[in-house]
């Protein structure tokens, strides 16, 4: 069972050098963004030209984070501080999501090559012979593996499927990724250890095809159909 919504991200490919963080593009999404509190700042990224200062903007809290790179919008919301911060359940994102894009399209309007969708969860807690079943379901291992517990491990898979957005064919890359996740986090404002299953799921348009083709319009239709291949996915892994 899902027990925390842990990250959500969208991520837009195309060309945006021009989103730079000049007084003009900052007072825009300032007051257009005033509802989420976000602060514009900026940071590094290597280019051919060496290392250049890019334009981001992050929420005090950590919740939201939006980096314009030259090739890419990374539009991050994360539960930094579960039990403090809390990023609501997927739908809910993807609204606000669709609001972002518009905002950002008002000023930079732009068609896009690439889309994804990329979500993380954390499962409710589980003693090692739980975590080791859900393993053996997803995996055909050697007998070393059945007769002991596994300390750490990973299943990944990746399968190509054509999907319609709107009456457009397009090839998706379906990612899934489930894990044994050990590490630190915060739980109400505490460093905490964690021994967990994550799920993550990278739902994103075929790499093979560069061709400038979402708009505004796209976007939102790609959004509310990785909505629902997500929910799909997350219901039967919920099962295992």
């Amino acid at each position: 069972m899902i027990d925390i919504n842990l990250k959500y991200q969208v991520v837009l490919f195309g060309s945006y050098e021009d989103i730079a963080p000049n007084p003009e593009t900052i007072k825009y999404f300032i007051e257009k963004f005033s509802d989420k509190g976000l602060i514009p700042t900026t940071f590094q990224e290597l280019s051919p030209n060496g290392v250049i200062n890019r334009f981001s903007l992050a929420s005090s809290d950590g919740k939201w984070l939006i980096e314009f790179s030259s090739n890419r919008i990374d539009i991050n919301k994360t539960n930094k501080d579960i039990g403090v911060t809390d990023i609501g359940e997927i739908n809910q994102f993807i609204v606000e999501i669709q609001e972002i894009v518009g905002i950002i399209n008002e000023k930079f309007p732009k068609k896009h090559n690439r889309l994804s969708l990329i979500t993380r969860y954390l499962f409710s807690e589980m003693d090692d012979k739980t975590m080791s079943s859900i393993y053996t379901k997803l995996n055909n291992t050697i007998e070393l593996y059945k007769k002991h517990p596994i300390a750490d491990w990973n299943n990944r898979a990746v399968s190509r499927v054509a999907y319609n957005i709107g009456d457009v064919s397009e090839l998706f890359n379906i990612i899934s990724e489930v894990k044994r996740t050990i590490g630190n986090h915060s739980f109400n404002s505490k460093i905490q250890k964690i021994d967990r299953v994550e799920l993550m799921f990278d739902l994103n348009t075929y790499q093979g095809n560069t061709d400038y083709r979402f708009d505004l319009n796209s976007v939102n239709m790609f959004l509310n159909t990785v909505t629902e291949i997500e929910s799909n996915l997350k219901e039967n892994y919920i099962k295992l």
